[in-house]
C-alpha cells in the first residue's frame, strides 16, 4: 500500500480538532462552559534515575508528576468568571483581603473534581479527563489600558490537581 493510502486509511475518522471541547465544574455552571476560552490537556512526566547493569546504565522509574493546568475564561461585564475563581480563592485562604491573621482550610473544603470532555464536530465526545481534588492557584492579573480599546478581557487562572484520568 503506498503511503498516501496508509495515511487516508489513518485519518480516515478525522483529525482532531484542538477548537472543539468542553469543561464540566462541580457546579455544572453552564456560564463558565461556555465562557471558557482556552484549556490544557494535562499531561505527566515520569522521573527516571539511571542503575548501572551489566556495565550498561538503564533508566528506571521512580516517580510521576504533572504540571498546573491553565485554563482562560472571556470576561463579561458582570466579571461572573473572575468572581468564580476569586470566591473560590477565599474559599481556600481565610481573610485572604486582610492584612494578617490568614487561616488555610483543610485541602478536602476547596478541592474538586473537573471534568474536560474533547468534542468532535458532531459535538460527540471523543475523550474525557478527570483532574481529581483540583483547585486554582494562581488568578492572574487583568492588563487594563486605553490601546486595549477592542480587546477582550481574559482571567487566566492554573489549576493544581493530585491526579489525572481518562474516563471511558
Amino acid at each position: 500500500m503506498s503511503s498516501i493510502d496508509t495515511l487516508k486509511s489513518n485519518i480516515s475518522s478525522g483529525l482532531a480538532r484542538s477548537n472543539r471541547y468542553r469543561v464540566l465544574f462541580h457546579t455544572n455552571n453552564e456560564v463558565l462552559n461556555v465562557l471558557c476560552d482556552s484549556v490544557g490537556w494535562p499531561g505527566r512526566q515520569i522521573f527516571t534515575n539511571e542503575r548501572l547493569v551489566d556495565m550498561k546504565t538503564q533508566k528506571v522509574a521512580y516517580a510521576f508528576d504533572q504540571e498546573d493546568l491553565p485554563i482562560s475564561f472571556l470576561l463579561t461585564n458582570d466579571w461572573s468568571t473572575w468572581n468564580f475563581i476569586y470566591d473560590w480563592h477565599q474559599r481556600i485562604i481565610g481573610n485572604i483581603e486582610g492584612t494578617r491573621n490568614y487561616t488555610v482550610n483543610f485541602k478536602n473544603t476547596y478541592t474538586e473534581d473537573i471534568e474536560i470532555q474533547h468534542l468532535d464536530n458532531a459535538n460527540e465526545i471523543k475523550k474525557r479527563v478527570k483532574l481529581k481534588n483540583a483547585f486554582p492557584t494562581t488568578l492572574s492579573a487583568l492588563e487594563l489600558g486605553n490601546g486595549n480599546e477592542n480587546e477582550v478581557i481574559r482571567v487566566t487562572t492554573e489549576f493544581s490537581y493530585d491526579n489525572w484520568e481518562i474516563i471511558e
